[in-house]
């Protein structure tokens, strides 16, 4: 059982982050509480974030007043529902059970093994901040606390078994082993008398490890032989251009291949990464397959955006037929996205596409559920510039949680049907429209 404390954030980003996982169809609104002047079916990501900023703006000195914390089990060793027990349990122990302290509880479905996403706010009810002091240490005394009461047993594995685990893993050098015990959650630091490394987690000491120990599993020499060479460096490449930064590039990793990331040096500048091989226990250098420099070139959101606007322009003009789920699924392969309501998000940005796009798309749709016949023809060079309120660098980009999905101050009755009575095919935003006027 894993309990890890993820990121805080000023505009509650986890909410838009699970919602997405919803509308995808691999997570699932397990629960919420307190969630006043909402009813859960008008639920959307831009009314629960709001919601978040506007019940924790209750005390003005808390900037980052996200709390988030994924629950997560092996395999299916747990269900959701028992998840979601152990959840409010712990919620309970870190001060965060408070009655009317809102909460929303998401069961992922997007991996092999169950696990919980569960945000709320760090402002009480009453307005004080809840206590953040040493969290991650007294999180982890109430998992074990919550585990053992659970189970009747001990959850925390000795010293030994740990390292045991490590030294099967094929690696040269103590630097190796220490990537090895930091991707699997664990800190390792230098004793600085003896020949020994100090074991932490989540801040508490565990024990240490003989460097001698550690020494005597060491390998002479670990390189990938060609064709594993080739085909990480393939894979290091493709994700890296699917990704917006090396957290998100490792993330990938991690999940699709089971392959950690460990860099070296400072966190905003590092001069090395070390690929620790999970699947396969086996540890190597990164530059065997891409120098530092290399995998840290990541596209800026302009030119990310162009390369995505001029890709669904050539499926356009190749099949001006094609609906928005035929060009979604292109560009979820190449790019990790989507478009929604007429928008593509990445990174945390928003562009809206062009008026004649979105027209033609969803004439397409139309079209293809046997509605109205396809008269409009894709141009893509002939198009006034798109008007954006984003006050970014780049005029077309706005950030993803302040922008509002879908077309806008668009007649949808001249949109549907082109002449057709707007009667007769309604669509949910104008049926919205009509009743509550």
């Amino acid at each position: 059982m894993i309990i890890t404390i993820l990121p805080s954030s000023t505009n509650f980003h986890a909410v838009a982050y699970n919602e997405m996982k919803v509308e995808k169809g691999v997570a699932t609104l397990l629960e919420a509480q307190n969630i006043f002047g909402l009813r859960q079916e008008s639920f959307t990501s831009e009314k629960l974030r709001q919601f978040f900023i506007d019940y924790s703006s209750r005390n003005t000195h808390i900037q980052n007043a996200q709390f988030h914390v994924a629950v997560s089990c092996k395999g299916t060793e747990y269900t959701h529902q028992q998840l979601l027990d152990i959840a409010h349990r712990y919620l309970k122990e870190m001060g965060y059970a408070e009655e009317g302290q809102p909460l929303l509880v998401y069961a992922h479905h997007d991996t092999d093994n169950n696990h919980i996403h569960i945000i709320t706010s760090r402002v009480a009810p009453d307005g004080h901040k809840i206590d953040h002091n040493h969290e991650k240490r007294r999180s982890r005394a109430a998992t074990l606390k919550i585990m053992e009461e659970y189970t009747g047993q001990r959850q925390e594995p000795e010293v030994n078994d740990i390292a045991k685990d490590a030294l099967t893993y094929r690696y040269t050098s103590k630097a190796q082993f220490c990537a090895i015990m930091e991707s699997l959650g664990y800190e390792c630091k230098d004793d600085e008398e003896k020949p020994m490394v100090h074991l932490y987690r989540n801040g508490e000491e565990l024990g240490t490890i003989q460097v001698q120990l550690i020494m005597q599993q060491a390998q002479k020499e670990n390189k990938p032989d060609d064709k594993r060479r080739r085909q990480l460096r393939a894979i290091l490449q493709k994700y890296r251009n699917l990704s917006a930064n090396k957290e998100e590039l490792a993330a990938h990793m991690k999940r699709k291949f089971g392959i950690s990331l460990v860099f070296v040096g400072k966190a905003d500048t590092p001069y090395g990464y070390i690929v620790v091989d999970h699947k396969n226990k086996t540890i190597f250098k990164g530059g065997e397959f891409l120098s530092i420099k290399e995998l840290l070139q990541f596209e800026d959101a302009v030119t990310r955006f162009a390369k995505i606007e001029q890709t669904i322009d050539n499926l356009l003009t190749d099949n001006p037929k094609l609906t928005t789920a035929d060009i979604n699924r292109v560009l979820y392969r190449q790019f990790g996205t989507r478009i929604h309501r007429g928008t593509i998000s990445w990174n945390g940005e928003t562009i809206t596409l062009r008026e004649s796009v979105v027209r033609q798309l969803h004439d397409n749709y139309l079209e293809s559920r046997g509605i109205v016949k396809h008269v409009s023809t894709h141009h893509p060079k002939i198009e006034h510039p798109r008007q954006s309120s984003s006050t970014g660098s780049s005029p077309a980009i706005s950030n993803a949680m302040d922008s509002q999905a879908g077309s806008k101050d668009v007649n949808r009755e001249n949109e549907v049907g082109h002449g057709m009575n707007v009667n007769d095919v309604d669509d949910d935003q104008s049926q919205q429209r009509r009743w509550g006027r």
